[in-house]
């Protein structure tokens, strides 16, 4: 752990004594997520081969692609490292309103998108809930994502970022109705989770929030020293634990069933499969797409997907709300189920070599900087950080921090800035 400015008072457990070695994004790329990398192209052409389903067609990992991955790994760790100096003059803090805002937004278009269904078609969350076969693909065709809707539900990221922050780093005294909001963005989350199946949502709000707490939190046991130090291990570690809560009620029931003999094989295939394919399908675009096309159909997702502009700008062969792959892509080399890409080798496809380097280079600027302020305890982009910080975590499955979640995250915290931010110099604290 790298120590930071204390917290005025000496009582307690809170305290901000600073960043663990995988808040360091440098760090967490070189020490964990390249490892990964590693462990993932070597066994991706057993996970594939062996499969009781077919994942994809055939294994397009080469030696080649592998080498381009581990580079750009490399490439996006240093340009972090480097940045990460860039000094927060200025200790930014956000209003109390904004909490009220970005809350009532979020649990609004959580109304708007989910009330319906649950006013008129009750029988399908209690049928999600008891496992019925058919009820969660029955939610989606009724409670369909609606643009702009759908994207202020992740203003809830902001929330949560925002309120961590304010109580575990700045600790600040908030009045109780902000927890119990905070309570509610989790209900929410998880409610989202089960009935539209989307484990990401709850995933994408707890880690960042555990990321911030851990930044000022001084464990009292050992167990919770360890936990935290090994977290992005055990991170991995329990999630296929996390991964069966939602696809006994998503797949088994509906179809796996009949497939495999046990639960667990199921879980434990589906998972590695998961990314195996992620890794597969982005290699396969390589090889058998023409690339680079220089649309950013990966790199630029969460720019053709914005409301209104997103249809103006996007390339009109492709519907990025629907998805990126050409149509019928998957169906000749893959698996639509299994329909992500790696999101270490996107900007390959999108760009070309040269400039992915590029691309890293910029992503690991942005991880550096708001490293930097988050690991400061200071400046505005310590808001931020922590969907940065996801993003690294999700590099294997896809490249998060270039979706639209991860972007309306960021939005809701920079609407908060504008209109509740105030700024004052560090030597004034």
């Amino acid at each position: 752990m790298q120590l930071n400015t204390q917290s005025r008072t000496e009582s307690g457990s809170w305290r901000l004594v600073g960043v663990r070695w995988w808040h360091s994004p440098a760090r967490l790329v070189l020490f964990f997520i390249l490892p990964a990398f590693l462990l993932l192209a070597f066994a991706t052409p057993g996970i594939i081969e062996n499969a009781p389903v077919l994942a994809s067609h055939k294994v397009y990992v080469t030696p080649e692609y592998i080498i381009q991955a581990i580079s750009l790994l490399i490439t996006l760790a240093l340009s972090s490292f480097i940045f990460d100096k860039v000094p927060s003059t200025n200790k930014v803090v956000i209003n109390n309103g904004a909490l009220s805002f970005l809350f009532w937004a979020t649990a609004l278009a959580y109304l708007i998108w989910f009330g319906p269904m649950v006013a008129t078609r009750p029988d399908i969350v209690i049928g999600i809930l008891l496992g019925s076969s058919g009820a969660v693909y029955e939610s989606r065709d009724v409670a369909q994502h609606i643009p702009g809707v759908t994207s202020v539900t992740q203003f809830g990221i902001a929330y949560t970022i925002i309120y961590a922050t304010k109580v575990y780093q700045d600790r600040e005294a908030l009045p109780r109705r902000y927890k119990l909001m905070m309570y509610a963005i989790f209900a929410m989350a998880i409610f989202r989770a089960i009935v539209a199946s989307e484990r990401i949502s709850l995933i994408e709000i707890a880690v960042p929030y555990f990321a911030v707490f851990t930044s000022s939190y001084r464990p009292r046991y050992n167990l919770q020293s360890t936990g935290i130090k090994f977290f992005p291990y055990i991170l991995y570690a329990v999630a296929p634990v996390f991964f069966a809560l939602f696809e006994y009620p998503r797949s088994w029931v509906n179809y796996y069933v009949n497939i495999y003999d046990t639960f667990s094989h199921f879980i434990l295939d589906r998972f590695s499969l998961y990314y195996a394919t992620s890794l597969n399908n982005i290699c396969s675009a390589l090889t058998n797409l023409p690339s680079p096309n220089f649309r950013g159909d990966w790199t630029l997702t969460w720019l053709y997907r914005l409301p209104i502009l997103g249809d103006i700008i996007s390339p009109g062969d492709v519907d990025y709300r629907a998805g990126t792959w050409p149509q019928g892509f998957l169906e000749q080399y893959g698996d639509p189920q299994y329909n992500n890409p790696t999101g270490i080798l996107i900007a390959v496809f999108d760009w070309g070599l040269a400039p992915s380097y590029i691309v890293m280079i910029v992503y690991g600027a942005f991880l550096g900087i708001s490293y930097a302020s988050f690991k400061k305890g200071a400046g505005a982009a310590r808001y931020v950080y922590p969907i940065f910080l996801y993003s690294i975590f999700e590099l294997l499955r896809v490249g998060y921090i270039f979706d639209a979640r991860a972007f309306s995250g960021i939005l809701g915290i920079l609407i908060a800035l504008l209109f509740w931010g105030r700024s004052r110099p560090l030597s004034a604290e």
